[in-house]
């Protein structure tokens, strides 16, 4: 019996992003943009390495790899080589709590690119011996991390934040770990987590609706999925702790910071907002004016904010000369003193808005960017947030909000730090 849509999208795209549910669970994300030639597509899905075997750290990122190994009708070769040989790009990649499989490409191979991601993220067969292939190319990987100290520097930082909790534990897991995964904990965790609601199909370019619901009836309709929940454990309290590693490097390195909100919180624009002034990308933010335009004392300083669904992180990394490194430590405190003590005045604060809106307005351009980060909204918020309403949100943060979260989170009683320091 054919399967009929109950919802479908309208003939006249709108250029907004619609959402197509799937009785099978699987939503649809699908935003018509006629004046590019591109096309970006591909399946996001609620899992990550916080749902990781406790036993087996690293299962999710080990998926990421697999996944393109080889499916019933094709071989490694054939999946790479599918998308590539018409100029395409295949790709994925794993973070604490989302997988995310996409291509991008030229449109008219929009059918071509949904038919590979459909076959690869739910028919891939994972054969043994490119599971122990992968072992050693993941064993590879880790020790590229590990031994780059701004790498392994924001692991170590979050085992420090979240001890004994799958949000402290790496994404790759660790070499002892990845050792023990086959094809049984593999296939495990997809019939685990690859499941009803819990999987985006996301397409942005330029894909009229017409098509959109013909992928939807030859790819998408006929999945059968099984149903399951993410149940995630929620991490305990924080106790604010420093530790010192000395390693073989010539530079000093070091993050100063602490647990923040999650991504539903409602302070999570004043904290974005906040972060952004303090040590965003732009080169006049306090930091980068103060340590590195003014005193010359690092080439580098930045802030970082990772909300997620129950919790967040944030922090300011840095590198320097190791005799530099008491004193950005002293004007970094100084800074956050500052924030905590005086409300940031009327002009500023516009200025800070306008900087942040700014940048967000440029990175809407990218449509890669919009692709995923629609996906990511309807598995976070179940809907589609508006970019209106996020700019909203930030134009809504008042001089208030910001002395608030500021006594909250850049407090030192709230500061963890952690410091990587030259060998003697």
């Amino acid at each position: 019996m054919p399967y009929k849509r109950k919802v479908q999208i309208p003939p006249q795209a709108n250029l907004e992003a619609n959402i197509i549910s799937l009785p099978n669970g699987i939503r649809i994300i699908h935003k018509y943009v006629p004046y590019t030639r591109t096309v970006h597509c591909g399946f996001v899905i609620n899992v990550g390495s916080r749902d990781d075997n406790q036993e087996q750290p690293g299962l999710a990122h080990f998926i990421e790899h697999m996944i393109f190994k080889g499916t019933p009708k094709r071989k490694t070769y054939h999946v790479l080589n599918y998308l590539e040989s018409v100029g395409g790009e295949l790709n994925a990649y794993t973070t604490k709590e989302k997988t995310c499989i996409y291509a991008s490409l030229s449109a008219d191979y929009v059918d071509r690119a949904t038919e590979l991601l459909t076959d690869i993220t739910f028919n891939a067969i994972f054969p043994d011996r490119e599971i122990v292939k992968e072992r050693e190319v993941i064993a590879e990987e880790i020790d590229m991390y590990r031994n780059a100290p701004d790498e392994a520097i924001f692991e170590d930082f979050d085992q420090m934040l979240y001890p004994g909790h799958p949000l402290g534990v790496p994404i790759l897991g660790y070499k002892e770990s990845i050792q023990t995964i086959d094809k049984q904990a593999l296939r495990g965790f997809v019939d685990q987590f690859y499941t009803q609601g819990n999987i985006t199909y996301s397409i942005v370019g330029n894909v009229p609706p017409r098509m959109v619901n013909r992928l939807i009836d030859k790819y998408l309709a006929h999945l059968v999925l099984p149903t399951g929940n993410v149940n995630r454990e929620e991490p305990g309290g924080f106790s604010p702790t420093h530790h010192q590693v000395h390693i073989p490097t010539n530079q000093a390195h070091e993050i100063i910071g602490g647990r923040a909100y999650p991504i539903r919180h409602p302070q999570y624009y004043s904290f974005s907002l906040l972060t952004n002034m303090l040590g965003g990308p732009a080169m006049n933010s306090r930091l980068n004016l103060n340590i590195r335009e003014k005193h010359g004392l690092a080439y580098s300083i930045n802030t970082f904010y990772g909300p997620f669904s129950d919790s967040g992180f944030w922090g300011i990394y840095y590198a320097c000369e190791a005799g530099k490194l008491a004193r950005v430590r002293q004007l970094v405190h100084r800074e956050l003193k500052s924030l905590c003590q005086s409300p940031v005045g009327s002009l500023r604060l516009h200025q800070m808005k306008k900087q942040l809106i700014g940048q967000i307005i440029l990175s809407y351009e990218s449509l890669l960017s919009q692709m995923l980060g629609l996906a990511k909204d309807v598995l976070d918020f179940d809907e589609i947030l508006p970019f209106s309403a996020y700019i909203a949100g930030l134009e809504n943060v008042t001089a208030q909000d910001l002395l608030e979260v500021s006594n909250e989170l850049l407090m030192p009683d709230s500061l963890a730090m952690i410091s990587y320091l030259p060998e003697e």
